[in-house]
């Protein structure tokens, strides 16, 4: 009896401390090794107000694994995660040099998982660890247009039954007093993604029975959704009733928070009438002690490595700081181009017997995720532009306009990379893909424009196509000029 309590004792008093801190520490080296990735997730997410929650991440995730800490041990053989971590590696690495950036986001907190899984022996809390990230990268975006559609059709239903006469074309809500938008940012995707992120990590702590985890999970989604709506009515009726005069108007965020946040009161109260009592074995429960298997770690390690964005892209970690602020460009014939995030910019000014030409090639560095020609910003066509059609003919766009001498002038772009042109961004993604595995990265934008002798533009037309797909063709196309 005294030798199997002394052999006991180590394991009750064990800490977990040293698995805690080398979790810590292979979630550090993840990090840095793929620092673009990061410094991409940074910027979207934690400076990003639907993402106003992000900074509370770190902090709970951190919150998790010091609370499974115990229950965590060294795995002492190779196993099935290395393999998927690996395959997930290689996927990232092919997303993050295509510059897909959506993908290349939403597989990081999956490697950190099978990181730990690979070094680990295999426990549900190391997915509540790693895959918490999940909710300040931001991937949500894809929610947003259903969830506004969601929002116009009940505030549309609801406004029916009030005294306000209204109405709605798309998603503008006009009432006497003046008009609404209900943007993106009136989704409601930021109440949604805090409600998820807040019931699930409630969920993992407090409920045990699945039922009552969807009853909540669901009440806690739905919750949010209505909370949304009601602050947009409530937004519409202050604006009729102080004839577009009220601050809530244009502190619509604030007024969502107050509405918010008594809601959370509540359904946190419903949440702890579902909760159950923690278990002995739950509270008790102490992985014996193990130690770190080398073999394994170096595994991991090494495979972090060799696909490593940083390794990759060293010493330029942060591609932004290679950019030039956009220009404002000199035409006297439509607004600046909507181009950013370029390397390079190089204008020309050519004169023909009848036509003056205005072109100009953006080069993009192919390096982090965002300096490309398909970054989701770059519309190229000016918003205020007066366009009469479009066409495309050869991959080569061409808008017709007209100018602000009320004479028809031509605009003419395409995408361009190693591959040639392309007419959109779709096509011009689809070719990143497969030039990436010839190891090319950089792209381009191609523009023109110029007044039209005729009304038909053909002579404009004919010119600007010469020029741009002279310039396709030229080998220093995606060479910068420094």
């Amino acid at each position: 009896m005294g030798s199997a309590s002394a052999t006991e004792e180590p394991s009750k008093t064990r800490s977990g401390l040293i698995e805690m801190a080398a979790a810590i520490l292979v979630t550090a080296i993840l990090l840095g090794l793929f620092w673009p990735v990061v410094l991409d997730i940074w910027r979207y997410s934690f400076d990003d107000g639907t993402y106003s929650h992000a900074f509370l991440i770190p902090l709970v995730a951190v919150y998790v694994l010091y609370d499974c800490r115990k229950q965590l041990q060294f795995r002492q053989s190779s196993s099935i995660w290395l393999a998927l971590l690996i395959i997930c590696l290689a996927l990232e690495l092919l997303f993050y040099l295509a510059q897909f950036s959506l993908p290349t986001r939403a597989l990081l907190p999956f490697i950190l998982l099978f990181s730990l899984l690979s070094i680990f022996k295999h426990r549900f809390s190391l997915y509540v660890y790693s895959l918490v990230m999940i909710f300040a990268t931001p991937i949500w975006g894809v929610l947003s247009p259903p969830l506004q559609h969601l929002s116009t059709n009940m505030v549309e239903l609801v406004m029916s039954y009030t005294h306000v006469p209204s109405y709605f074309e798309g998603n503008v809500v006009s009432i006497p007093s003046g008009q609404f938008e209900i943007a993106n940012g009136c989704s409601g995707l930021r109440y949604f993604i805090t409600s998820l992120f807040l019931c699930l990590l409630y969920i993992y702590f407090n409920i045990r029975n699945l039922k009552k985890a969807i009853l909540f999970l669901v009440v806690g989604l739905a919750g949010a959704l209505v909370v949304n709506w009601i602050r947009i009515i409530v937004i519409i009726l202050i604006g009729h009733e102080t004839q577009m005069q009220s601050e809530l108007i244009y502190d619509h965020n604030d007024l969502g928070w107050y509405l918010y946040i008594p809601y959370l009161v509540l359904a946190f109260y419903l949440g702890a009438k579902l909760s159950d009592a923690p278990t002995t074995s739950k509270l008790s429960s102490v992985a014996p002690s193990s130690s770190p298997t080398p073999r394994n770690v170096a595994f991991v390690l090494l495979a972090l490595v060799i696909f490593s964005p940083s390794m990759i892209d060293w010493p330029n970690l942060d591609a932004d700081k290679l950019n030039q602020p956009p220009a404002q460009l000199t035409s006297q014939i439509h607004p600046t181009l909507l181009v950013d995030k370029y390397q390079s910019l190089e204008q020309q000014q050519l004169q023909t017997e009848e036509l003056q030409l205005q072109l100009w090639l953006y080069r993009f560095s192919g390096l982090g995720l965002d300096n490309k020609a398909s970054y989701y910003l770059n519309e190229v066509v000016p918003e205020s532009l007066h366009v009469n059609k479009t066409m495309v003919e050869e991959n080569i766009n061409y808008v017709y306009f007209r100018a602000s001498s009320n004479r028809p002038a031509l605009l003419a772009y395409a995408y361009a990379n190693s591959a040639g042109l392309a007419a959109n961004r779709s096509q011009l993604k689809n070719q990143r893909f497969i030039e990436v595995l010839r190891g090319q990265r950089k792209s381009a934008i191609l523009a023109g424009s110029s007044l039209c002798l005729e009304q038909d533009c053909q002579a404009a037309k004919n010119a600007l196509t010469e020029q741009l797909q002279r310039y396709a063709s030229s080998p220093s196309l995606l060479q910068d000029p420094s």
